[in-house]
Parts: structure tokens; sequence; C-alpha cells
């Protein structure tokens, strides 16, 4: 078995059919057959992705809230410690929400041409709920004021850099959607956060990628400019504009933007690339989610490559930033088959049929129609 396709033994609670694409850091994917059946993924299943590493979370088992502390500083009237105590004392929300990595689908990138990064199939991602103090409410308890300048919110983890010459981890997001949607995560799933996962406390913002959920929180800057910081800067960006496959391109704060807000995107989960099905009838199923700014309005099937289309049976997502489940049936005959899944949303924004228009070097944000192809004998 290759290198990159261990199993995942060494992380306790994890269950072992996750692949470890990297040891240090840990980053393990999932196969989609764990991704079918559970409406919210079970953090044995769950994806891990760490960019750098803290030595004590490289585990599912949990780190004491007690003792940890964060601080709230940058543009606003005085620096604020927190405890992390206190927020078992306060309100909690819950998000059912998609977690997604930037890089999920990046080796569909990769087929058009070469790109840096994590070698992801479509197993950097699930569904699942994080629960926590909203930021604002945090904020408001303390009555800790922002400056007017202030327009972005940099989130820093206690996580430690991976070589000397690297930057530390941090990103950072609009104050406006943080102070609306923004939590002090504390649980996963309904139970305390796993280190493994960001415990025990996780900055969490719904309808946004993987990498701006930060970690194992330390400190949250009010800022009125984006964070210089390579992760930030340079890092986890897309071109403004469009780029030929294979250019070099020297990523800025002016000629990129970060990866911030999930694009649409839908998932064949059923049935799995790999297997040979009988001729005959056949249920196909998927997920399809967005940012949350608006509701999954369909999602279209095409058997033909896309020749003609056919909706999908929507089951109701059960949070606006959660995946919404689809099924369809078709019957096949013996050969090979191309199947498409391509969702739609109630401001029209759809899944380039020809994905190739997002290549960057990065290989972020794939989003392109969903290909499976299937042998039926």
């Amino acid at each position: 078995m290759a290198e990159s396709h261990l199993r995942a033994t060494s992380i306790e609670g994890k269950d072992v059919r996750l692949e470890v694409l990297s040891e240090n850091p840990a980053v393990l994917e999932t196969p989609q057959a764990l991704l079918v059946e559970d409406a919210v993924t079970p953090v044995s299943n769950l994806f891990v992705r760490n960019v750098q590493r803290l030595p004590a979370g490289v585990t599912a088992e949990l780190l004491p809230l007690q003792g940890w502390t964060f601080e709230l500083a940058g543009l606003i009237d005085r620096p604020v410690p927190i405890a992390g105590e206190e927020l078992l004392g306060m309100d909690q929300v819950e998000y059912e929400m998609v977690l997604q990595c930037s890089g999920n689908g990046r080796t569909r990138f990769s087929e058009m041409f070469p790109v840096s990064g994590v070698a992801w199939g479509h197993g950097g991602i699930a569904n699942v709920r994080f629960a926590g103090v909203p930021l604002l409410a945090l904020l408001e308890k303390h009555d800790a004021k922002i400056g007017r300048e202030a327009k972005f919110v940099t989130a820093e983890g206690k996580d430690l850099r991976q070589r000397l010459e690297v930057q530390e981890f941090e990103h950072s997001l609009p104050l406006a959607d943080c102070l609306e949607t923004s939590i002090l995560a504390l649980k996963l799933n309904g139970e305390p956060m796993p280190a493994i996962h960001g415990g025990p406390v996780r900055f969490v913002t719904p309808g946004y990628y993987g990498a701006m959920q930060i970690k194992w929180l330390q400190r949250l800057r009010f800022e009125s400019i984006e964070s210089t910081n390579f992760y930030h800067a340079v890092e986890y960006r897309v071109p403004k504009t469009r780029v030929r496959h294979g250019e070099a391109f020297n990523f800025t704060l002016e000629n990129s933007v970060p990866t911030w807000k999930l694009r649409i995107s839908s998932l064949i989960l059923d049935p799995e690339a790999s297997v040979v099905l009988t001729a005959g009838d056949h249920t196909f199923r998927g997920v399809a989610f967005n940012d949350g700014d608006a509701p999954i309005e369909c999602v279209l099937v095409s058997f033909d490559r896309g020749k003609s289309w056919r909706s999908a049976t929507l089951q109701p997502s059960r949070s606006r930033y959660a995946w919404c489940r689809w099924t369809i049936q078709k019957s096949l005959a013996p050969g090979t088959h191309e199947v498409w899944s391509r969702a739609i949303d109630a401001l029209g924004r759809a899944q380039p049929l020809d994905a190739s228009i997002y290549w960057n070097p990065n290989g972020y944000q794939w989003n392109g129609v969903c290909r499976l192809e299937v042998r039926v004998v």
C-alpha cells in the first residue's frame, strides 16, 4: 500500500478506514462510503486537516478547558483576556454546517495541470454540529468597544510553526460576518471538542471554508486591514482573474481573494466509483451545499454527459449552512456510464460545467460538476 494511503490507526478514536495523506502535520481523508448514511458526520469519520501542529493536539481525546486562555486585542478599547471556563457559564448557540477543506477536490485540478498542496480527493468534507458562545455576546459581556476603523477579525491559534522560516498560522475574516455568526466553539456534535479538531476552543464561522475555522484559539485581533501573514496573504488565496493552466502567479492582497465562503457544490456519494453494478434500476445518492446565503433550489443529474438533465429529489436542509441530501433513480443497461450532478441555488449560482475556468496553482475551491463513471454488467 502506498505511503499516502496508510491507515489512520495512529489516532485513537478515528475510523481505521480514513486515509492518511500526511502524518506530520496530520491530514486524514474520509472515504465517501463513510459519508453516505449519517445526517451528521460522526467524529470518528471526520476528516482532519492540520497545517501546523499542537503537540498535545494530535489525539481525539480532550484538552482541558480549565487553564486555557485566549485574548481579544487590536482595535478595541482595551485588551480583554478570556479564561476558557468563563464560556461555560454563557448561553451557547449551535450550527449544523458543512465543514470543508478549501483544497477538497484538488486532484481534479491536478488532472489539468499540476498544483501544489495535499492531494485531496473529495473526502475533505463533512456535515457537523458546532456549538459555542457567540463572539458578539462575549464582547457585550465585557463591554468591549470595537474601533470604527476595524473591518476584520484576525484569528490566531496556539499551534506551532512547522519550520522556523514559516510564520505561525492565522486568518482574517470580515468583521461584519464574525459579529453576526462567529462562535467560540466548545462542542462538536454535542460533545466537548476533541483536541485533533481544535479543542478546547475553536473559532467557527459557518459558511466559510475549514481553514478559516481556527483551531486551538489563542487570540482574536480586530484590525483595519487583512493580515499580511503568509497563510492569509499568499497561501490560502485564489486569483481575482483567470490564469492559464500552469501559469506562475505571485499572490498579493491586491491581486487575489481569500478562500473565504464555500462555493456551491454537489457530490455523488453512492454508488462508489469502484463498484460494479448489475443492469437494472439503481438509486443514486448525494449531497449539495453552499455558503448558506441562499437555499439550494435543485440538483440536476445527467446520465448522458450533460445532453439531458433530470431533477433529483431533495431532502430539506436541516440548517441554512448544512448540506441537503438528494436521490434519483435510473435504470442502467450494461456498459460504462458517466453520471453528472449539478447544484443550483436560489441566487442562480450553479456549479460550472467546465471547472477549468477556476484552475489556480494552489488548487483551491474546486466546485465543478461532480462526475462519476460507473460500470454496469
